[in-house]
């Protein structure tokens, strides 16, 4: 019966340390020596509040692929802290979420996307969504690729194989939010919009978006 407490205190001091210090690398060793992440998702679906900001921050740091859904269902955290923790482990792990041959061609494609190199991006992201079909963020910015060269067609497909591979991939249900309100398509949009802000209640922009089609289409907040 006193092993999780154990475990728990554990954890918590060392997130106490690291809060005091601002040791990452010291962080990281204690977490990876002491946790697998499987226990660290355990712990950030039934601890304390300290807790679960103590699991997500570590998650960000030896998370993989078996902790997505864990990091996805904490977006919505009832704690902001946790929210915020959890939303960059979430982020970290999807880039990490396949061979380490594969994470140095999507920085390569993130790099081109981010600097709207957009046509220089689409072949490496092919090929990347080629290589590895379950890496959900190549599909991700596969789609902001066809996206940025006005091809609403391949991009919402892309990102719709994104959320087929991670249901609680946010910025697709946004991407494909955008390829419908370039459309005209509103009723899409605003259901693709709602569906990411019920991820992570903390978007601000989406959700701003949703009221001024609401607003559009004659629905109220209370309807919605």
């Amino acid at each position: 019966m006193t092993q999780p407490i154990v475990r728990n205190s554990r954890l918590v001091a060392s997130y106490r340390r690291y809060l005091a210090s601002a040791d990452t690398l010291r962080f990281a060793q204690q977490v990876s020596d002491a946790y697998l992440p499987s226990t660290l998702a355990k712990l950030l679906a039934v601890g304390c509040i300290e807790v679960r900001r103590a699991a997500s921050l570590a998650l960000g740091i030896v998370g993989d692929g078996t902790v997505v859904e864990a990091l996805g269902r904490a977006l919505s955290d009832s704690d902001r802290g946790v929210r915020l923790a959890a939303d960059d482990a979430f982020r970290a792990t999807l880039v990490r979420d396949a061979a380490p041959a594969h994470h140095q061609q999507l920085l390569q494609v993130m790099h081109l996307n981010d600097g709207g190199e957009f046509a220089a991006g689409l072949p490496p992201a092919m090929i990347l969504a080629n290589q590895s079909p379950g890496y959900a963020e190549a599909m991700h910015q596969m789609g902001i690729c066809w996206e940025g060269l006005n091809n609403l067609d391949e991009a919402e497909a892309a990102f719709r194989k994104c959320l087929w591979l991670c249901r609680f991939h946010y910025p697709a249900w946004i991407g494909v939010a955008r390829c419908r309100m370039e459309r005209n398509d509103l009723g899409a949009a605003l259901k693709a919009l709602d569906l990411a802000t019920s991820i992570c209640p903390d978007l601000e922009v989406p959700r701003a978006q949703a009221r001024v089609i609401r607003r559009r289409l004659g629905i109220s907040e209370r309807q919605g």
